[in-house]
């Protein structure tokens, strides 16, 4: 990226050769104008001439423009252009001045008003154009000016001394403003050059992330390759050596603690699979509708059997005719990690999953399902960290848990378009709640029956 200073100079061409229009007409009438006031008290030649000149610099400062356009775009040619614009500020300024000289008459205060008029106007019109680059501003200011206070100061009256003093006072003051100008236009340069330095930093920053998820993607998948086929072959030898232990207990339980902790691997290896996957926007979700109640009926089929192995009641309350528009897989998967956690971190009492209708969600979105347990629930200050990836709690079961599932569990609610909520105190239990689901058809009167728990 270019420095500040090659910046701004980029800027100030760019902004000479594109933003400062020349205003043809009305230039070329107060330059016929200034040459009819000269034509009976200036000789004619010097009136032409001078004429001639000023339309001549005029034209060449435009054909220099018009040239140097083109290598603009090509980014080159910045410097050349600006000291060529500031070459004909010089001989604008310096043919404006030569009207001074040609047309004062320190005895006619008529044309001394004439000259100051002139003068000022130019030179309070050429401030906003020419002050971003001070060097042009005063190409044009000093010889446009200056010759017009030396011969006021020359004529060494009073009335011409006080004239002299007030149009010096009025060049400090134009070039006072211009100052003024030029670090308002400094400023605005500087800013946007700081923005573009931070957009190109925010965007190799992003181009850097890319590349580690990526490369953090295929690592996972060259882990897990290489991983899946040893662990498998654990499994394998922990089921020979079960079945080979014959009355040996002791190797029994051993063999049956071997093929659990494969198992366990594998399920890992799994969820860092679908973590990376859901982190990167690689999966693509297959939305259709679903039906709670075959689902929750799945629920209960599947974690019955450990719900009674720790002596708790799992209630799941009716859901028919209710039916959300989601990928089942993805929703499946969030329910049953809210459940399983629910029993492995309760004691003793009841986990229930029911519905809940959310009214700050809006229309066809409201309808929401929560895990409720009894546990020992979670303290305030551990609440916001509980969806961190890698993160687990000793008063979470942080022997059993590697901080994926919630983190998975999140990645999978964004991806069905909806939220988990968390409500826990400890020793009041925990309520995890996925908020925020389509209804697959909100029109549809099952989808009104008032079977939703309050």
């Amino acid at each position: 990226m270019a420095t500040l200073e090659q910046y701004e100079e980029n800027t100030v061409a760019h902004y000479f050769a594109h933003e400062v229009h020349f205003p043809y007409v009305s230039v070329t009438l107060l330059s016929l104008v200034a040459a009819w006031l000269m034509w009976d008290t200036v000789p004619v030649a010097h009136t032409l001439l001078w004429l001639g000149l000023g339309t001549a610099s005029n034209l060449a400062r435009e054909v220099f423009v018009r040239h140097m356009r083109p290598l603009l775009a090509q980014g080159q040619g910045h410097r050349r252009l600006i000291q060529g614009f500031t070459v004909s500020a010089l001989l604008n300024g310096i043919t404006w001045g030569a009207f001074a000289w040609l047309y004062f008459d320190a005895q006619a205060p008529m044309t001394l008003l004439l000259v100051g008029a002139y003068l000022s106007g130019h030179v309070g019109g050429a401030v906003t154009p020419l002050s971003i680059h001070l060097p042009t501003f005063y190409a044009f200011l000093l010889p446009a000016l200056l010759p017009y206070v030396g011969l006021l100061a020359a004529a060494a009256t009073p009335m011409h001394t006080v004239l002299s003093a007030l149009t010096l006072l009025f060049l400090l003051s134009m070039a006072g403003y211009a100052r003024l100008t030029n670090r308002l236009h400094r400023d605005g340069i500087r800013l946007r050059y700081e923005n573009q330095r931070l957009i190109r930093d925010l965007e190799l920053r992003k181009a850097e992330a890319e590349e580690a998820s990526r490369t953090k993607g295929l690592f996972l998948a060259g882990v897990s390759h290489d991983l899946k086929q040893p662990v498998r072959a654990i499994s394998l030898y922990g089921a020979v050596l079960r079945h080979q232990a014959g009355g040996n207990t002791g190797v029994a339980e051993t063999a049956a603690k071997i093929e659990a902790a494969a198992a366990e691997v594998q399920d890992q290896i799994h969820r860092l699979l679908e973590l990376s996957r859901l982190e990167s926007g690689s999966l693509r979700p297959n939305p259709q509708p679903v039906d709670l109640q075959a689902l929750f009926d799945q629920l209960r089929a599947l974690f019955a059997e450990q719900a009674r192995a720790r002596g708790l009641h799992l209630h799941l309350a009716a859901a028919r005719g209710h039916c959300v528009l989601a990928d089942r897989a993805l929703l499946q998967s969030v329910l049953e990690n809210f459940v399983s956690n629910a029993i492995k971190n309760t004691a003793s009492g009841t986990v229930y999953v029911g519905l809940r209708r959310r009214h700050a969600y809006p229309p066809g979105r409201r309808l929401c399902i929560e895990v409720r347990d009894s546990g020992c629930g979670i303290p305030a200050e551990r609440l916001p960290l509980l969806f961190d990836a890698y993160r687990s709690f000793d008063d979470r079961a942080g022997a059993e848990s590697h901080g994926l599932g919630l983190a998975l569990a999140r990645a999978q609610a964004s991806y069905l378009g909806g939220d988990i909520a968390v409500n826990s105190a400890p020793g009041c239990g925990s309520t995890f709640t996925l908020c925020g689901l389509r209804m697959a058809d909100t029109a549809s009167p099952l989808l009104r029956t008032p079977s939703v728990n309050p």
